[in-house]
């Protein structure tokens, strides 16, 4: 918009100097009136499309860095209305969360065709992995990344530091691993060795000592490819072992059962135990007269025969039966 003012500017200035010097031409009061309405016009135009170019809008989500003259000026631009030089050219860069695919599916990526990571596990075992990763630029970083690396950051630091730190987090487990038993440990273990993969790279600028440049919100594993061998192997492994699992649970509770058991018939033996100790013949007469006495005071017909001997029990004998 700025050129075109300065073109309307000097259109409006070469108008004047064109009324000027057909002065003495018997024309002039014909063609006079004619450019300088054409001149005023144009200045007019001049006048308002620099004032135009002194406002930007920053959309939402996104900083405007600023270079005039091909030099990148530090502050960045926060999003709204801002007054601004209007020789200055502003480059939007998007601070919100943006992913990255790297899929073997050839239209799930952002690269056609198979962009799938190929890494090898600690045992040897090549796997081709899908991923995904969250990440978006810091705003108070964004003139620093532009000046150094580009609006293209994504192909130059994003996409070559993530297969990296993928292939340096699956060299560090087994198929088996990755595949099953540790499957979400390594999505962390690839955002840890991501972010500090980034900040190495942005570190060997001195400009960029202390500064974050990019968070790396999350790693996504989407999917891992086995050959069918290797996954059948890995599944039936996985299903030996919580068979081992269950059995061992099945035993354990055998084993609290009989424990349960044997202290249930311990409990049934001491209470004979203690049951016949306190059982003696004393207790057995005393409990004969008690059981004779209540007959004999009972209304239905009934003999009553004392036991023989000493010891005896009396034996009730019901005649009406």
């Amino acid at each position: 918009m700025i050129s075109i003012a300065l073109l309307c500017l000097v259109g409006a200035v070469a108008l004047g100097l064109f009324a000027r010097s057909i002065r003495k031409d018997p024309r002039y009061f014909e063609v006079h009136p004619r450019v300088r309405t054409m001149s005023t016009v144009l200045a007019a135009a001049a006048v308002l499309l620099v004032a135009l170019s002194s406002f930007t809008i920053i959309p939402a989500g996104h900083v405007g860095v600023q270079v005039l003259f091909g030099k990148v000026k530090p502050e960045p631009l926060t999003e709204g209305i801002q007054l601004i030089n209007p020789f200055v050219t502003v480059q939007e860069m998007s601070v919100r969360t943006e992913t990255y695919t790297m899929s073997a599916t050839s239209d799930e990526g952002q690269v056609r065709g198979d962009d799938s990571i190929q890494a090898l596990s600690s045992d040897g075992l090549s796997m081709p992995l899908d991923i995904t990763i969250a990440f978006r630029l810091v705003g108070s970083d964004a003139p620093r990344i532009y000046r150094d690396i580009g609006a293209d950051y994504v192909e130059k630091i994003i996409r070559p530091a993530s297969r990296t730190a993928v292939r340096e987090a699956i060299a560090g487990f087994t198929a088996q691993e990755a595949y099953s038993t540790k499957r979400e440990a390594l999505p962390q273990m690839m955002h840890d060795l991501l972010t500090a993969r980034v900040k190495s790279l942005l570190e060997q600028r001195d400009t960029f000592k202390g500064a974050t440049g990019f968070i790396v919100d999350q790693v996504m594993l989407r999917k891992i490819q086995l050959p069918d061998k290797v996954k059948n192997a890995i599944e039936a492994k996985l299903e030996a072992a919580q068979q081992s699992e269950q059995m061992q649970f099945v035993l354990e509770k055998e084993r609290q059962e009989a424990e349960r058991k044997r202290i249930e018939a311990k409990g049934v033996s001491d209470f004979q135990t203690i049951v016949s100790q306190s059982i003696n013949v004393n207790l057995l007469q005393w409990k004969g007269i008690e059981a004779t006495e209540a007959l004999a005071k009972s209304q239905n017909a009934k003999i009553v025969v004392i036991g023989a001997g000493k010891n005896g029990l009396p034996v009730i004998l019901n005649p009406e039966k």
